[in-house]
């Protein structure tokens, strides 16, 4: 995932939520502003010392600063959680970004807690820096769209071409939803997938019942299958 790829859902998180968003400003990767309220992010395609140390020194800026990375492939791990540590300990919010077949989506895992000084001088730079600019707006897409795993729209995503187009070989599912396709096939762990022969599977009836549990998932991959 490339930093370019963290901005978009980044900027659309904080835009739902009633900010106006710009980037590359005074040297910050993303700025957020609503009212009084500034918040600076910087992204990064691995949470790395350049990363903290980027983000320590944005912390005289404004008391709200988050770094932003792609979603590690075990978020669970023993690393994930050390590094988490390291972020909640410098008063840093983290926010991790995904990527299924249908959408990049950003998660907000910590949120600041800074309680240290604000250089005054560099804060109103930026605010000028920002005055001045035509700040980005609405993106549209997925607007009120809850986050969920990447894992989980992926199987949403199978459920959606299974339901349309009946019992699928792998190789032609993968094409759509990813090379994870195989795995989440196998591992099966929601119920909704049944092999129907060696290669070929079909949709359960478990499955039918409860991918109507998410109606916008499901519309987003109808958009996805008509494009295809």
């Amino acid at each position: 995932m490339k930093e370019t790829e963290l901005f978009e859902p980044v900027r659309h998180h904080f835009e739902t939520k009633g900010f106006e968003v710009a980037a590359e400003v005074n040297h910050c990767d993303v700025v957020a502003l609503k009212d009084s309220q500034l918040i600076v992010i910087e992204l990064k395609k691995s949470l790395n010392m350049t990363l903290l140390t980027q983000a320590v020194d944005r912390q005289s800026l404004t008391r709200e600063v988050f770094i932003a990375i792609p979603e590690p492939s075990k978020p669970g791990g023993k690393r994930f959680r050390a590094q988490q540590k390291v972020v909640k300990r410098l008063g840093l919010g983290l926010i991790t970004v995904y990527q299924s077949p249908l959408r990049y989506a950003a998660n907000i895992r910590l949120t600041p807690d800074f309680k240290g000084k604000i250089n005054q001088r560099r804060r109103d730079q930026l605010l000028k820096e920002i005055a001045g600019r035509t700040l980005q707006r609405n993106v549209g897409g997925s607007t009120g769209i809850p986050v969920y795993t990447a894992y989980r729209e992926s199987a949403v995503t199978l459920a959606n071409l299974l339901m349309i187009q009946g019992p699928t070989t792998v190789s032609d599912l993968r094409q759509l939803a990813g090379e994870k396709t195989q795995s989440i096939l196998s591992r099966n762990i929601y119920g909704w997938f049944e092999r129907e022969a060696r290669g070929i599977y079909k949709l359960s009836n478990t499955g039918r019942t409860e991918i109507a549990e998410y109606p916008e998932l499901n519309a987003l991959a109808r958009q996805l299958l008509n494009r295809s």
